[in-house]
Order: C-alpha cells, then structure tokens, then sequence
C-alpha cells in the first residue's frame, strides 16, 4: 500500500518537475524573443524567477477554475469559468470571449457539415434500397460478384 502510494507520489513530483521544465523553456524562449526585439538582456536567475512565478499562478489559476466549476455544481471547467477567471483584465476577457466565439461558430459549422453529409448519405441508401427493389432483387442478398469473390477466397466484397 505505502509502495503505491510512495509510487504515485514520485509519478506526480515527476510530472511537475517537467511541466516546469516546459514552462521555464517557454518562458526563456519568450524572454530571447523579447530581448532580440527591446535590445535588452534577461539573465538567467530573471528568467527562472518568471519561469516560478508563472507556475505558481498556473496552479492559483487551475485551483479557482476548479472553485468556480464546483460552486457551479460542475465537475467539468467550461469557458464561463475561464471568463470569470479572466475578468480583472479587460483585454484578456475580450480576447478570451472572441476566441469563445469563433470556436462556437466552428463548431456550429461542423455540425451543420455533419448533419448535411448524413442526410446525402441516408438519402443514397434509401435510392440504392428503392432501386433494389424496383428490380426485383433481395437487397440483403449478395450480389453475382460478392458470390465469386467468397469462392476464390478473396476479402474484398464486389458491391452492385
């Protein structure tokens, strides 16, 4: 039992050593491309410190996200948590709120293609069933075709 959990600990302190491993490269990267366009230095130890404190107020930030969707009665954060979260910065919350938007109406597009590509399909089948039956033939039978493949061992099916 402690083995597990001693197991499940290093698991944890292990990812988090590499999230802020990611975060203190990302971090450097933006700070080199700051620094090439303001002609200033960062030093290492700036760096690192931002590197902490960018970490430290992701894990505020994921906590009062999980605030937020619990008080909600949610076991899920949704973008209105992310708002909520973002409302001391109006730029953040506008940027934040148009992203919503756009993605929305993606994502009401996507369906739209969905629903229009499965009504062409069902509409397909039901003319390939009509022409079916219009000449007499059992749909559910197998075509000449699909007969000879099976015989000769083939795994590929002969539609009509």
């Amino acid at each position: 039992m402690e083995d597990d959990e001693g197991a499940e600990e290093q698991e944890r302190f292990s990812h988090q050593q590499r999230l802020k491993a990611a975060v203190h490269y990302t971090v450097g990267c933006l700070c080199e491309d700051v620094a090439s366009d303001k002609e200033v230095q960062f030093s290492k130890q700036t760096i690192a410190a931002i590197s902490e404190l960018t970490f430290r107020q992701c894990e505020h930030f994921a906590k009062d996200l999980e605030m937020f969707a619990r008080h909600a009665k949610r076991s899920t954060i949704n973008t209105e948590d992310v708002k909520l979260l973002a409302r001391r910065s109006n730029s953040l919350l506008k940027y934040i709120t148009e992203k919503n938007e756009e993605l929305t109406q993606f994502n009401i597009e996507q369906r739209a293609k969905k629903k229009k590509k499965k009504l062409e399909d069902d509409k397909t089948k039901s003319l390939a069933l009509a022409e079916a039956a219009a000449s007499g033939r059992d749909s559910s039978a197998p075509s000449p075709g699909a007969e000879a493949a099976f015989r000769e061992g083939r795994q590929e099916q002969v539609r009509p």
